[in-house]
C-alpha cells in the first residue's frame, strides 16, 4: 500500500494539505523473453570441422551440429544468416569453397535453408516458464576446383547467425 497526498488550492485565505487516503496499487512484473542458444550441455562451438567422408561425392564437405534453444516466457523464435558464409584458404584467398547450404531445423526433422530473411521456429510448450528445443545446424560446401595438391590446406570462415525471439 502507498499513501498519497493530494495538494489542492482552497478558497482565498485557507490553504493546506488535504489527505486523500491510501490508494492500493498492484504491481505486475513481466520478464521479457530471453533466448539462449548453445550446444547440448552448454557453451558454444569453438570450431566446426567440415568433412567429406559422408556419401560418394568427395568434393562436398559438410557438418551437422546439434543446437539447443531455450527461451524464457516464450516459445517462438526466428533464425537468419547475417552474412553469407565464405570459406577461404588460409594463405591463398583466391581459393574458396562454394557454400551450398546453411540450414537449421528440428533434430530428426526437415531442415530449412537459412538466408537473410528470418525463418520461423517454435520450441515445445513451456515447462516452468521456459521452452527448450533440440535442433541441428547443417553446413554444406563444395571444395574449390583444382587438383588435390593445388587446393590442399586449411580453410577458414565465419558463420554469423541471428536468433531472435518472436514476440
Amino acid at each position: 500500500m502507498m499513501g498519497v497526498t493530494l495538494l489542492t488550492s482552497v478558497a482565498a485565505g485557507a490553504a493546506g494539505d488535504i489527505p486523500l487516503g491510501n490508494v492500493p496499487i498492484s504491481i505486475n512484473l513481466t520478464n521479457l523473453p530471453k533466448i539462449t542458444v548453445e550446444k547440448p550441455g552448454g557453451g558454444w562451438y569453438d570450431t566446426l570441422a567440415l568433412s567429406n567422408s559422408a556419401g560418394s561425392d568427395i568434393a562436398r564437405y559438410q557438418v551437422q551440429a546439434p543446437v539447443q534453444v531455450s527461451i524464457r516466457n516464450e516459445r517462438h523464435f526466428m533464425v537468419s544468416l547475417v552474412e553469407p558464409l565464405v570459406l577461404t584458404h588460409e594463405t591463398n584467398a583466391t581459393l574458396a569453397f562454394t557454400t551450398e547450404q546453411v540450414a537449421f531445423g528440428y533434430q530428426g526433422g526437415a531442415l530449412q535453408a537459412l538466408g537473410s530473411t528470418p525463418v520461423d521456429f517454435s520450441n515445445p510448450a513451456l515447462i516452468g516458464g521456459t521452452s527448450t528445443g533440440s535442433y541441428v545446424l547443417s553446413i554444406a560446401a563444395r571444395q574449390p576446383a583444382g587438383g588435390t595438391g593445388a587446393i590442399a590446406g586449411n580453410y577458414i570462415g565465419k558463420l554469423v547467425l541471428l536468433f531472435e525471439v518472436k514476440i
